[in-house]
């Protein structure tokens, strides 16, 4: 999800620990409610080298057999090709993984005509007709890898919906589509699934080659963000140096959905203004002032969050 989606759901969604009761501008206490509050203001310490993550499209590394993370290992290492319907990595998009900022080009070298199959791989609630049943272990290979492609190879079927791919070649060898021979899938530890074929729809099977080329470090990067967007929150007044404080020691500061921003909430938003919202430096920043910030205050530099809603929070400035 992009940076940008993110805050669109953040600033009609925030809401989810706000206090029953709080005094007007206060931070909210024990009992959440599921209301969305009237300001939300946030200040996290941060690292150089963590801010990529925080704005850019990331792979994440994970332990065991990750797809994306393998792809993204393979073409780091002098290129990669891989076979998908639509590209699975974005390409001229700043990208983090790791300890780097990479960004991807891709070629389609190959297109093989495909077709997609609506199928279900459902919780049999009846008794199987042995004639209309097929052990797992009998399916052609082609059916078997598609099996195994949505986790659904070791006979533990949830009722799902899923689609399954075959090029032209593979389907001349499946039993299982376009028209299936059979009605019921079992496995051989006795578990039963019922198989059907909703849909389907033509395609094409795309090989993509993919290079990298690395923008910077994650810590370079970072400092490039911190150096472009933070700005310095100082000689506050008291008033604003708690709210600040407050956000920093209790982990945010909240003006519930009932409550009205105080003066000093109001005037510490307005220092945001004319501010530039923390992005990935291949992209746009927001307008808004909801959104995320790099500030400094008191030698530190923080990844601040301020949402507030527009009905019912005016800065002096709008």
């Amino acid at each position: 999800m992009r940076r940008r989606a993110l805050l669109a759901t953040a600033a009609t969604s925030l809401p989810a620990i706000v206090a029953g009761c709080t005094s007007s501008g206060g931070f909210s206490g024990e009992n959440a409610v599921a209301e969305v509050s009237t300001a939300r203001l946030e200040l996290t310490t941060i690292a150089d080298a963590e801010l990529p993550t925080e704005v850019l499209y990331t792979v994440r590394s994970a332990e065991g057999d990750d797809a994306t993370d393998q792809l993204f290992d393979r073409i780091l290492n002098g290129g990669a090709t891989t076979k998908a319907t639509r590209p699975p990595l974005p390409e001229q998009r700043h990208i983090a993984y790791q300890e780097g900022v990479y960004e991807l080009s891709h070629d389609v070298i190959e297109e093989t005509p495909a077709t997609r199959y609506s199928v279900k791989v459902d919780i049999v609630t009846g008794s199987v007709t042995k004639a209309e049943a097929i052990q797992f272990a009998d399916l052609p290979e082609v059916d078997q890898n598609e099996f195994a492609g949505h986790g659904l190879a070791d006979g533990d079927p949830v009722g799902i919906g899923t689609t399954f791919l075959y090029t032209d070649a593979e389907r001349e060898q499946s039993v299982l589509v376009p028209e299936s021979e059979y009605s019921y899938i079992t496995w051989d530890n006795g578990t039963e699934a019922e198989w059907v074929v909703d849909d389907a729809y033509d395609t094409t099977l795309n090989t993509y080659r993919y290079t990298a080329e690395q923008v910077a470090t994650a810590a370079d990067y970072g400092q490039q963000m911190r150096e472009r967007f933070a700005f310095e929150l100082t000689g506050l007044p008291d008033a604003q140096r708690d709210i600040v404080e407050t956000a920093i020691t209790e982990g945010q500061y909240i003006v519930g959905p009932d409550e009205t921003p105080s003066d000093a909430l109001v005037a510490l938003a307005d220092q945001f203004r004319g501010h530039e919202q923390a992005h990935g430096l291949d992209e746009d920043g927001e307008g808004d002032l909801s959104g995320t910030y790099l500030v400094r205050y008191q030698g530190d530099v923080y990844w601040t969050t301020l949402v507030v809603q527009r009905d019912a929070f005016q800065t002096t400035a709008g």
